[in-house]
């Protein structure tokens, strides 16, 4: 079965339709692959990098290592360092109000239009099956005799759209579930990397006042 035989049964307009939807789908669910790939941070390597920076540099040094370093965790760090002066109770609520409004908004993208796009490219399957079957009907309502041969492009719209709408769609609806399997990960990272920052903050304040007049 070749590719011309392929884009004749669909006809012009579901063809292009089906391309685009194809080449939407692959970008976005690449794009959100890349973004995931680049938010891990392994918290432990981070932390071995983290305190000795810290501890020679001060703060200023380990906030400039957390605007450096990739991920979403040195995130957390930064604010936690910035905030820890104001005290326990403002930290927490800053690396609240980071996860919430920035952090899992950021994680989620491009999230939604995965989902529309799994769940319209049947419908288009659907749409494409109907107007095929319709030209066919149309067809032995204007002919005394029927040859076989006269439907077959609009069976063949009618069979191929379907087909290509579930191809897509399959696809695109395991992605959409690893995406937020990986997105659940992502908030128990995110909870670890709080507490491991709010500890940090808690053991400067220890040392300021072990070391204070």
């Amino acid at each position: 079965m070749s590719i011309s035989h392929i884009i004749e049964a669909n006809g012009p307009f579901f063809t292009i339709i089906f391309t685009v939807v194809s080449l939407a789908s692959m970008t976005v669910v690449f794009w959100r692959w890349w973004l995931n790939y680049h938010a891990k941070t392994d918290l432990a390597d981070f932390l071995g990098r983290l305190e000795p920076v810290l501890e020679k540099e001060g703060v200023e040094g380990a906030i400039r290592l957390c605007d450096e370093e990739p991920g979403i965790l040195p995130k957390l760090f930064t604010t936690a360092l910035q905030t820890g002066p104001e005290g326990k109770v403002a930290t927490r609520s800053a690396l609240a109000n980071l996860i919430e409004l920035e952090i899992l908004p950021d994680l989620n993208f491009l999230l939604p239009l995965i989902l529309v796009l799994a769940k319209l490219s049947p419908m288009l399957g659907l749409l494409g099956t109907v107007w095929g079957m319709i030209l066919a009907f149309e067809k032995i309502a204007g002919a005394t005799k029927v040859n076989p041969s006269d439907l077959s492009n609009d069976i063949g719209m009618a069979l191929f759209t379907t087909a290509e709408g579930l191809l897509i769609a399959i696809p695109l609806i395991f992605a959409y579930t690893m995406f937020r399997e990986q997105v659940n990960r992502f908030e128990l990272d995110l909870q670890r990397g709080a507490q491991a920052a709010m500890n940090l903050v808690a053991k400067m304040g220890k040392k300021s006042v072990v070391s204070g007049p």
